[in-house]
């Protein structure tokens, strides 16, 4: 999974493919900063920031936003932009199954195309791990802003496992859901047809 993205993230590759860096805000970051704002939540998580897309929108938004992401290349890429534009975000290299952080340090999550990185048959040991740190590093009634690719389980893999409503039911078990539909956005490179299933959950 690191392996494809920092390959994903390599200049070479951002060079050949310019829709990568021009793509914009994903709808899901405009409707999580709403969310966040709406309800008193300005210290953020953003879970698998990659090149800060959706980063430097939501911190345009009057949040404070911490970048994580395993990926370097793309944490270099987001450092570039963020200096250009003077964003005041911190950047932060980690695994997400084992976040450097303490337990309640953030009011709002928002972790946008994770979970279904994971595929193999470690998959659901690895979502649990996941959801398990956004839920220790979430304070009590910290907002979750999630999505995963869906659709049927075999159709994404070996890349991704795309995700059934049941599945995305299980990964977020123990939370209490305030919405949960199911629509289009924009991937990284733009393409208005990434379908996902996006949740809003209260710790």
């Amino acid at each position: 999974m690191l392996t494809r993205w920092d390959k994903w993230y390599a200049q070479d590759n951002l060079d050949q493919d310019e829709r990568i860096l021009a793509a914009p805000p994903s709808l899901c970051a405009q409707n999580a900063a709403a969310e966040f704002l709406s309800r008193g939540k300005r210290c953020v998580l953003d879970l698998a920031c990659g090149v800060g897309r959706d980063t430097f929108y939501l911190a345009e938004r009057e949040l404070h936003v911490t970048g994580v992401d395993a990926a370097l290349n793309g944490l270099c890429v987001a450092a570039q932009v963020g200096r250009r534009h003077k964003a005041l975000i911190e950047l932060v290299a980690a695994d997400a199954r084992r976040l450097p952080f303490a337990t309640g340090a953030f009011e709002g999550v928002y972790c946008f195309g994770l979970l279904h990185e994971f595929t193999g048959e470690h998959q659901g040991e690895n979502v649990a791990q996941v959801m398990g740190e956004i839920g220790r590093v979430l304070c009590p009634q910290g907002i979750l802003v999630l999505t995963v690719l869906s659709g049927e389980a075999q159709a994404g893999l070996p890349a991704v496992q795309l995700f059934t409503r049941e599945m995305f039911n299980q990964a977020t078990r123990g939370w209490h859901p305030l919405e949960i539909k199911a629509y289009d956005d924009i991937g990284c490179t733009s393409r208005p047809d990434y379908h996902i299933w996006y949740g809003i959950f209260v710790k």
